[in-house]
């Protein structure tokens, strides 16, 4: 077919323009803290206040302030939050803490290091009426699931489990070689999938389950499916007297109890001898024959009873609790008890004895998760498959770090919505199957976490405060000029690499880049005064006051009752006298309570039995004498759920009633109730103690700064300190050794002479802010307090508003601070003047709000001095990296020089129109030199081409070269004044 002619006439093609060439980001920015959730030391970008707390949770909990009277919380969270607030746009986030890879390195590096500081671990639930069958020698034990990151936050979780069974018929089964190699086929027209968990009979009575192998099908559309099935387990449900019998002794096995106990599992007190019948058969009990803590089991977990050369395994729907009065001394930290459970029981039968007979219908079988917690959302996870080989299983969730970590350069930075499943599998290996013995259609109990015993503050590797929470081992001590070269060996370059921890975990922000993408860097939980164990405080002993002696115990009663003076007190009615049949003396109970110290909400107290068809009246008393006291249950039960939600000293004693009869009262019990075991470190000690730790987090990150050549520190100090302290403070931290003087100040790890260029890179705030925090959200306890907060997250955001509106090269300051209500100390006027001249960026109120009205580096020479002009250093490095590559391999001579020369030209000359540079024209503003004073003869037959950027910032009107050399296949940029 021939092409259509175009009609006569005129086109107009309007070409657009080419695109503005976008300056490079300066308002990232990276925030390293404490976090109650989140992977450990790996950087995640947020976009929004709502986006960081779905990742990292709430405000992290880290002691008690004993001389404030609150809670100390970590400074991530409020410092993250106020960054947004003040128009920052987008930050990273890299939560650090005492991990176990990151311990190993320090022991690798430093020999005296030391190995009993705890380190973050996760919490481990043992799933409710769920066995895992092991791929190695097909074993059953507990199905056990971990949190999906390390810490304490996931204490109030409960877990609970249900079955989603499907129900087919099939066809023509029969075994595959022998009985013993567990293979079977059959026909069905049911569609399966390989990987499938299928069960045969029913939990009430004999059941098996095996794993879909393949599914073939059939001829014809209409022919069934041919399945083929490996047999992972069989088990008999213990129905009748002779199965066990009435007590067999052996030994109890409990997850998360490393130790076995002798048990003894007794029949129940009636048997449902039918194995047809559909009815729940009546559950057996286990009695623990030695003690064990009370935290061991709780309702819902599995109990595994070796005995008789059988394994059986008894769901705990029942326990019966006793104290153990028979330790000596007792324990102080854990209540020992000893425990009858009661349950329904199973036991495990050899594949090849498995009485499966003919089997003429199975179950298809799936579980849904559910995940609570006081807290938080509700979480749940549907139809979940039971075996790794089937998509859709829960083996397929990705921990945290691996959930967050980039793949492929992409960032990760996390939808805004997306809320995660608490849980994840346990660094194990994969099992073959989970097998729902003990799960049922409905929920079952929702069960805790398994019992440890170190405190939240060490299951979140924050126990030891130090500097060592900050820095990775191996690169503490490294000058500015080995830190890049090193961090790039560890992580990229030799044979064993490995991700960086602390702050410099910033160097894997943007891999594969020219530049890291963020420009700002704060450690505002750097400064914390530390924290140590809170002390013992025993309690006094609680003093019951003496019960007077009732009147019928001296007489009887009646109209006729007898008056008998008597002044002394009587343990016993006096039966030498004429008292009324009635009378008799109730033995009084005996009280136990927890020992150690409990955090705010239930706790158990029971009492052992005086009569049979007693009343027991609990009174709670505040008071040691029970001036106070107060009935707070009666009734015929042998213990009581007491709660209290503030700290304090609460005393109990219990009455046995019988009719109106009543006996002594028990042994006093006080328990302590406080919600942190550790407690800051009072101020004026957390300067000897920590100074050092603030210098050294501090200096690094001025380090880390000046090694990138294109971040900026924000930093802050402790929030007692006071003018004194902080001009000493900035002294210290700005101490630099002198050539003339190798010893330099008495600090070692103050910056040698070629580091002083580093303090320009950073820069002091003072003092703290009384942020209004319903701008961010609630606290852990759904509270919205006004908080104290550093001023590191306010300054940080300022700083990025001002470079995405404005430009870096603008002063920030004189920017009102948003969610700001109070300073905190107030300055004196007086003391501004020394402060300023201190180079610290000070914090003022005035009528229109509060700002920070100087902008001032920490750098020794006077051209560094403002933020503006370190900014504006770091916009030209990331432009002349950007702009340079396009030269790479281009043949060097004055034609390239010419090119070049034209290209920064232009660059230079739209910052200057931008404000950029002091000076009336272009040519006093900047200077851009590609001749042969810079590139010698000698530097051209060497492969090296330079450019000498000469630029006036738009404060100092003097000119600072920035040099972008190439050398080979590399490009460098360097300052010189």
């Amino acid at each position: 077919m021939a092409n259509a002619r175009r009609l006569p006439g005129i086109q107009v093609d309007v070409a657009p323009p080419l695109a503005a060439e976008a300056l490079p980001r300066l308002d990232v920015a990276v925030f390293v803290g404490f976090a109650s959730t989140g992977p450990l030391h790996l950087p995640v970008a947020v976009e929004s206040a709502a986006q960081y707390a779905t990742v990292f949770g709430a405000d992290a909990a880290l002691a008690w302030d004993e001389r404030r009277g609150e809670r100390v919380h970590a400074h991530l969270g409020p410092s993250v939050r106020a960054f947004f607030a003040n128009g920052g746009r987008r930050c990273w986030v890299i939560r650090v803490a005492r991990s176990a890879e990151m311990e190993r390195v320090r022991a690798e590096v430093d020999a005296d290091a030391d190995p009993s500081l705890a380190v973050a671990v996760d919490n481990r639930f043992a799933l409710s009426g769920m066995l895992s069958i092991a791929a190695a020698g097909g074993e059953a034990e507990p199905a056990i699931v971990a949190t999906r990151c390390e810490g304490s936050w996931s204490d109030p979780l409960r877990v609970s489990v249900s079955v989603q069974s499907r129900g087919f018929a099939l066809d023509a089964w029969s075994g595959v070689d022998s009985p013993a190699s567990g293979h079977y086929e059959f026909l069905t027209r049911q569609p399966l999938r390989s990987g499938d968990l299928l069960q045969f009979g029913r939990a009430t009575g004999d059941c098996a389950y095996a794993q879909v192998e393949t599914v073939a099908a059939g001829a014809t559309p209409a022919a069934p499916y041919r399945v083929s099935v490996r047999m992972l387990a069989a088990f008999e449900r213990i129905l009748t007297e002779a199965s066990p019998p009435n007590e067999l002794a052996g030994v109890a096995r409990l997850a998360g109890l490393e130790l076995p106990l002798a048990a003894t599992l007794l029949a129940p007190p009636s048997f449902d001898s039918d194995p047809d019948s559909a009815a729940e058969p009546a559950p057996l009990a286990l009695r623990f024959d030695e003690p064990l803590p009370e935290s061991a089991f709780e309702i819902g977990a599995w109990v595994r009873f070796d005995a008789a050369g059988a394994v059986h395994w008894l769901r705990i729907d029942e326990a019966d609790r006793a104290p153990d009065l028979s330790a000596s001394p007792p324990s102080a930290t854990t209540l020992q008890v000893l425990a009858t459970v009661h349950g329904p029981a199973w036991r495990s039968v050899d594949l090849a004895a498995a009485p499966l007979g003919t089997v003429a219908s199975a179950q298809v079988l799936e579980i849904e998760l559910r995940a609570t917690s006081e807290n938080g959302p509700q979480a749940r996870l549907r139809q979940l498959a039971l075996t790794p080989n089937r998509p859709g299983n829960f083996w397929e969730l990705q921990r945290d770090s691996e959930f967050y970590r980039v793949h492929d350069d992409l960032a990760a930075a996390a939808p805004a919505q997306l809320q995660r499943f608490p849980l994840a599998p346990e660094d194990a290996p994969l099992p073959l199957a989970w097998l729902p013995l003990g799960a049922s259609g409905l929920f079952g109990a929702a069960v805790g976490p398994l019992h440890r015993d170190e405190t939240a503050l060490e299951r979140d590797g924050l126990a030891s405060f130090d500097s060592g929470l900050f820095l990775d081992p191996e690169l503490a001590d490294d000058g500015v000029d080995a830190l890049l070269g090193h961090a790039d060996d560890i992580r990229l370059i030799r044979a064993q690499t490995r991700p960086l921890y602390g702050l410099h975990a910033v160097f894997g922000i943007g891999a594969g880049g020219l530049f890291n993408e963020a420009s700002l860097i704060a450690v505002p939980d750097a400064i914390h005064c530390g924290w140590q164990r809170r002390d013992a405080d025993d309690p006094e002993p609680a003093q019951a006051p003496p019960v007077a002696t009732p009147a019928h115990w001296r007489a009887h009663r009646g109209a006729c009752l007898a008056t008998v003076a008597s002044d002394s007190a009587l343990a016993t009615p006096d039966f030498g006298r004429f008292l009324d049949c009635s009378t008799r003396l109730i033995e009084a109970p005996l009280l136990d309570g927890p020992d150690a110290p409990v955090p705010p909400g239930t706790y158990r107290l029971s009492w052992t039995e005086s009569e049979p068809g007693a009343v027991y009246a609990l009174f709670e008393a505040g008071s040691a004498d029970f001036s106070d006291e107060r009935e707070i249950y009666r009734g015929a039960d042998g213990e009581y759920v007491a709660m209290s939600q503030r700290d304090g000293l609460y005393h109990y004693r219990v009455f046995a009633w019988v009719g109106d009869e009543s006996s002594q009262g028990s042994n006093p019990v006080t328990v302590r109730v406080r919600a942190d075991d550790w407690e800051q470190v009072a101020p004026e000690r957390a300067g000897d103690l920590h100074e050092a730790d603030w210098l050294e987090v501090h200096r690094a990150g001025l380090r880390l700064a000046a090694a990138c050549g294109d971040l900026f520190a924000v930093l802050s100090m402790p929030r007692h300190f006071r003018t004194a302290q902080a001009l000493r403070y900035t002294q210290r931290l700005r101490a630099v050794r002198t050539p003339t003087d190798p010893a330099g100040p008495s600090d070692p790890q103050a910056f040698g002479f070629e580091e002083a260029r580093a303090l320009s890179y950073g820069a002091l705030y003072f003092p703290w802010l009384q942020s209004d925090a319903r701008a961010g959200g609630a606290d852990s306890a759904g509270r919205h307090p006004l908080r104290v907060v550093p001023p590191d997250g306010v300054a940080v955001g300022v700083l990025s508003k001002r470079a995405s509106l404005r430009g870096a090269w603008i002063a920030a300051a004189n920017e009102p601070m948003k969610d700001v209500v109070a300073l905190t100390p107030p300055i004196a006027d007086g003391d501004r003047q020394a402060l300023q001249d201190a180079q610290i960026n000070l914090l003022r109120n005035d009528p229109r709000g509060f700002f920070a009205l100087s902008a001032d580096t920490l750098a020794l020479d006077e051209a560094l001095r403002p933020i503006n002009v370190r900014r504006l250093l770091i916009l030209l490095r990331r432009m002349a990296l950007r702009h340079g590559t396009r030269y790479v391999f281009e043949p060097n001579g004055p034609v390239l020089w010419r090119s070049v020369q034209r290209g920064f030209d232009l660059l230079l000359t739209d910052l200057f129109q931008r404000g950029a540079f002091a000076g009336a024209t272009a040519a006093q503003s900047f200077r851009v030199v590609t001749d042969e004073g810079v590139n010698t003869p000698q530097s051209v037959d060497a492969g090296r081409f330079v450019v000498e950027l000469r630029v006036a910032p738009s404060l100092p009107m003097r000119f600072i070269a920035v040099r972008l050399a190439q050398n080979g296949e590399r490009l460098a940029v360097i300052e010189e004044l």
